[in-house]
């Protein structure tokens, strides 16, 4: 559709791309567009008092996206009003801004949908009105291409050369340790025992003969 309007290629803060048509022969909608505008001017005039006036007080406040930040906030604000480095109308206005800001958590939505949030704000201008920023499609073809480089390498990959180990000797097979048997110790040496008392009751009949002759021809 050649005459279909280009979409608005302004990303909001919680990465989401507006909705609106672009102007003709603009990037941008007539609302943000004006924002746009309004804001250099605002950055130009500011540069000028702040090198006029020479401030050297720089207020950072994060972005008012949930309670935690705009404690942070509150708590730079304090820190400035006690050193002094702030006026008391301006730390006003700003305790009223963090105020405003705490009561709009409720109404603020900082988690938008996932395909609404913009990958590359290079290509802005080719999502199309109501149409998501990208789509699970859009990937399909880079998973589809790892999967050709990785048979492609495969298949270039030489195979690897089988390796035969060397032939190694047999263990000798481990003699399984014996079993200590008490009863068959007792039987072996009981045995041995009855096989040497004859030997020594003879040795003992022996020494009683031997003895008996001494005594004799002592007596005698």
């Amino acid at each position: 559709m050649p005459n279909f309007p280009n979409r608005c290629q302004h990303i909001k803060v919680n990465g989401t791309q507006c909705g609106s048509p672009a102007l003709r022969r603009n990037k941008f909608c007539y609302f943000h567009k004006r924002h746009q505008e309004e804001r250099l001017q605002l950055n130009l005039d500011r540069l000028k008092q702040d090198r006029a006036r020479r401030r050297s007080v720089v207020i950072e406040l994060p972005v008012l996206e949930d309670a935690n930040s705009i404690q942070v906030s509150l708590m730079q604000v304090m820190r400035l009003i006690i050193t002094g480095q702030i006026d008391s109308k301006t730390a006003g206005l700003l305790l009223y801004g963090l105020q405003i800001a705490s009561s709009n958590l409720a109404r603020t939505n900082f988690n938008p949908y996932m395909r609404d949030v913009v990958l590359d704000p290079k290509t802005a201008d080719e999502t199309p009105l109501n149409a998501h920023a990208w789509e699970d499609s859009d990937f399909a073809g880079n998973d589809e291409e790892d999967e050709d480089d990785d048979v492609d390498v495969e298949d270039i990959a030489e195979p690897a050369t089988a390796v035969t180990p060397a032939p190694t000797a047999p263990l000798p097979a481990r003699r399984p340790p014996a079993s200590t048997n008490f009863d068959e110790i007792r039987q072996r040496i009981r045995d041995q025992v009855i096989q040497a008392l004859p030997d020594i009751a003879a040795a003992q009949q022996n020494r009683e003969n031997g003895n008996g002759k001494l005594n004799g021809n002592g007596i005698g």
